[in-house]
């Protein structure tokens, strides 16, 4: 269906001829990043066989590529299914190591190869060294998610609701297995996720889903309204039990520990990442962010507190009637700087289109939906903006629109549209044929390669060097610097999510709740250090690419990294550079 990458309160080898690159750097990576079609290997033959078993274990992964054959499915979670699944994993893994040791693999194929490792290790360490089916609810109740048939049209409504029905006549079994499987005590944080997860699944199957029954025909809405109602009384029962029954249990303790921690890393990225080296880089970029910050800021509002050249920052913004058409204006006048710079390749005339956020999905304040990989009916992409609600007071209105003003909308939209996620989405549409890279995401690629377009549209001249836009910038790197310090210390060297939350308020300005709050996600999110990861990660692969082929622009070097799609970036050095690559920080 859609991947939603959202801006909170905010697969691949290039298969065609390479119309992005240009000169030099076009057969200087045509060896390593553009490898001609071979014929079908090893690897091949296992790719059909890897996915289709990821997808039958897990039929909502499917579904969130486009696959509609797995709609309405659930997974079966059981310490018996969670063996053979860890089982499979493990034979898997055996026979890519063996294929990849074969002779005359082609690049592709190696690439291929890697991402479904990668894939396969991914899913090992949530299965087996985090054990997310009995310590993490929101794994489980996390597939209970219906957003993504509300919200794209890829079906007339009857067929997706009736998707949905099917979908709630399995919750019964589903929470029962959830019941057999949770850990009673579990960690604090963990307890406040599954509260919230209950929470927003009884919002979304009732309120949310009741708003669009009388669109429906009769059949459909009898048969939706009854696996609806038992839907939501088993959800509401469940939320009763955790309440009662594992609210008194919690437990402090959430660390990974280095060993899992690393082997995390490992699953990501492909690549050797030793901690202690990624501290130190976290803290240079920290350090070296907070000074270009108040630099800024000191730019901004001479003489005065950082917090008052945020406040000069949101005087300018939007009205409520006029956030959709100049979000939309806003994406054109990116779209043209980039095209005009010879920034990056826009390889479509596609657009998206900028709408309201529809109201069950605005706990975020803009969110790109873009189609699944797979998705042949409802291909658009939708930029999701929250409007002000028009209950609200006047004072409340102008809060929210001081937020989204202009400085930080236009950040936000260079993260998401242009020239982050959605290019990004255009290339892997119109460059990459294999099943296989399409099959695949990694986070540190994508999230990093949109963070690292923020930094990056700076260095290019974006908005001619506005000490406004740059310190809107730098609150957002700010942030992410003290998500991927966080992390380490937290998990890694006994820190607490109090004392991440101070780290937060002190480093990034925040104010203790949304401090908080970020604190508390690294706990079991330890993975959002991957946006400044992947970001700095990218930087390193630019400026070692660029010494090896010091003719090349920088829309060479970008047009040749989405060429790969999405890969773990340890994959993506050794495409770009060969095998020889060097280290990746």
């Amino acid at each position: 269906m859609a991947r939603y990458i959202c801006s909170p309160a905010r697969a691949a080898v290039p298969l065609d001829n390479g119309t992005f690159m240009r000169g030099t750097a076009l057969r200087a990576v045509a060896g390593a990043s553009m490898p001609r079609r071979a014929p079908k290997s090893s690897v091949s033959a296992l790719s059909k066989s890897i996915l289709r078993a990821a997808w039958e274990f897990d039929p909502t992964r499917g579904v969130s590529v486009g696959l509609h054959r797995y709609d309405g499915r659930l997974p079966v979670y059981t310490k018996a299914t969670i063996e053979r699944r860890a089982g499979r994993i493990r034979r898997d893994l055996k026979a890519l190591d063996a294929a990849a040791r074969g002779d005359g693999l082609s690049a592709r194929a190696k690439l291929e190869a890697g991402v479904l490792r990668s894939m396969l290790l991914k899913e090992q360490f949530a299965l087996v060294d985090q054990q997310s089916p009995k310590r993490a609810p929101q794994y489980t109740l996390g597939k209970l998610n219906i957003v993504n048939y509300l919200l794209r049209n890829y079906a007339p409504l009857d067929r997706r609701v009736r998707a949905i029905a099917k979908l709630q006549a399995q919750v019964p079994a589903h929470l029962a297995r959830f019941r057999g499987l949770a850990d009673r005590s579990l960690a604090e944080t963990q307890y406040e996720m599954a509260e919230m997860n209950v929470s927003g699944m009884i919002e979304s199957h009732g309120k949310q889903l009741q708003a669009l029954v009388p669109q429906l025909s009769p059949g459909t809405r009898r048969l939706v309204e009854r696996t609806s109602a038992a839907a939501v009384a088993e959800l509401a029962s469940l939320q009763t039990e955790l309440r009662s029954k594992y609210k008194p249990r919690v437990k402090k303790d959430f660390a990974l520990g280095k060993a899992k921690y690393e082997r995390m890393l490992w699953a990501e990225h492909l690549t050797k990442l030793p901690v202690g080296r990624l501290l130190e880089v976290g803290l240079a970029d920290l350090e070296a962010n907070q000074r270009a910050f108040l630099e800024s800021a000191a730019a901004v509002a001479p003489g005065k507190a950082p917090k008052e050249a945020v406040a000069v920052i949101a005087d300018h913004h939007p009205t409520a009637e006029s956030l959709i058409p100049d979000t939309q204006q806003m994406l054109e006048d990116i779209r043209t700087f980039l095209i005009d710079h010879d920034v990056v390749g826009v390889p479509s005339e596609d657009r998206p289109t900028v709408m309201e956020t529809p109201k069950f999905y605005r706990w975020a304040s803009a969110a790109t939906n873009a189609p699944g990989s797979f998705e042949k009916v409802a291909k658009e992409t939708f930029y999701y903006v929250t409007p002000v609600e028009p209950e609200w007071p006047p004072e409340k209105q102008e809060e929210w629109l001081r937020y989204l003003n202009y400085t930080s909308l236009r950040n936000i939209s260079v993260h998401e549209m242009y020239p982050g996620h959605f290019v990004h989405h255009l290339h892997s549409r119109y460059r990459v044929r294999s099943p296989v890279l399409k099959s695949f995401w990694s986070t540190a690629f994508g999230e990093g390669w949109a963070h690292y377009c923020e930094e990056m549209m700076i260095g290019v001249g974006f908005q001619g060097g506005d000490p406004q836009y740059h310190m809107a910038q730098l609150m957002d790197a700010l942030l992410r610097d003290c998500r991927y310090i966080s992390s380490i210390r937290m998990h890694v060297y006994g820190g607490s999510w109090e004392d991440a939350t101070r780290f937060f308020m002190e480093n990034a300005f925040m104010d203790r709740l949304p401090a908080e709050r970020e604190a508390k996600r690294g706990t079991f999110d330890p993975g959002y250090l991957n946006y400044t990861l992947g970001k700095l990660m990218i930087k390193k692969l630019r400026t070692d690419w660029m010494a090896r082929h010091p003719d090349a622009s920088l829309r060479e070097f970008h047009d040749a990294f989405l060429a790969l799609g999405a890969p773990p970036l340890g994959l993506a050095r050794e495409a770009l550079l060969g095998p020889d690559a060097g280290p990746a920080l």
